[in-house]
Parts: C-alpha cells; structure tokens; sequence
C-alpha cells in the first residue's frame, strides 16, 4: 500500500462558489455547514476557496470573515459595501469607499496576495458572454420594432418540423436529409 501525504499540500485544490449568495446566506443549509467547514479547515489539507458574490451582505459572515484575499470590483449597494469593510482591517477599510466609482474590468485588491494594496485593471476575454447590461438610452432612440416574439420562434419550430422525413432510413449510418418547405410550396399543396 503507498501512503500518500494527508489532503492535497502537493497539489492544492481551489474550490470556486460562483453566485455565492443564492446558497451561502446568513441561514443555516448543508452548504453553508459544508463551506464554513471548508474555509475553516481547508488550508492545512491544502484546499482553498474562492467565494465570488454580486452581493456580499448576503453571504454568511463566517464564509467572509475567513477570506485572506478580496477581489473588490465596482459595488455601489452601501450595505454589500459595509459587509465587505467589515472584513477589512481599519487601515484598509477607506479603499472600499472607492469601489462604486471603478470602472468595468477594475479591482481593488487587498489582503495575502497584495503586499500593498492595488488598483488593478482585469484584462476582459476577447469573446466577452451575452451578458452585458443593455444600452437603454440609446435603444429609446430606435424606431420601434413588432413585439411578437413567439411568432418568430413558431416559424422556427415550424419549419424545423416540415423538415423532417416520417420515415426512418433503412441503413442506420445514412442521416436524414432535411429540407426546408417554403411558404409558397405549402400554399401551393395545401
């Protein structure tokens, strides 16, 4: 039998709760029991966390208080804001009042991996996800568009099915052909 060394000091493990909030809250579950287990015990089995929130008033002081290093990016909500400073030494506690004027992609950190508190800029990916916040202001200014969206999806889920073949092909490697009908070759049969 090999003996290996006790958790994993040779190869640590980052364990990553994104939308913290939603399962770390102030009430007690089996997560929040499970996290405060693993931030308080994890570094010397060799597992860290990483606790990513939109809304830190709501994760469990425990989970936050056992934070060595914040990543603060722009936070307006006052209360989100205070929790976050709680946490802070009183030195510290100044910086995060810069965290609603930061821009997107910007972060304060602080803590064991800063020797020196930094202001620092997050390089965003090249291929940023479908979730930016919407232009309202200039979307007022468009000509106003039908707002029958389904319709649109029922000729999508239309067509999807005039497509298909109601017959099976005999030789399961060949693919069924699909053709898409057009409006006028309905009409036309129908």
């Amino acid at each position: 039998m090999i003996r290996r060394p006790p958790g994993g000091l040779d190869r640590p493990l980052l364990v990553v709760m994104e939308e913290a909030h939603r399962y770390l809250h102030g009430e007690s579950s089996n997560a929040s029991e499970m996290v405060q287990q693993i931030v308080k015990e994890g570094r010397k089995y060799g597992i860290g966390a990483m606790i990513v929130s939109q809304r830190p008033s709501e994760v469990d002081e425990t989970v936050l208080s056992q934070c060595g290093t914040f990543f603060g990016l722009r936070l307006s909500n006052s209360t989100d804001r205070g929790k976050v400073k709680g946490t802070l030494p009183d030195s510290l506690a100044g910086l995060m009042d810069m965290l609603p004027v930061l821009r997107t992609g910007e972060a304060i950190i602080t803590g064991e991996a800063a020797t020196l508190p930094i202001r620092c800029r997050i390089l965003l990916p090249e291929k940023l996800p479908n979730s930016r916040d919407p232009k309202v202001a200039e979307q007022w200014g468009n000509k106003r568009r039908s707002q029958d969206f389904m319709e649109d999806i029922y000729e999508q889920i239309a067509a999807s099915w005039r497509a298909q073949s109601p017959t099976r092909p005999k030789n399961p490697e060949l693919s069924i052909e699909r053709n898409v009908a057009e409006d006028s070759e309905l009409k036309a049969n129908g």
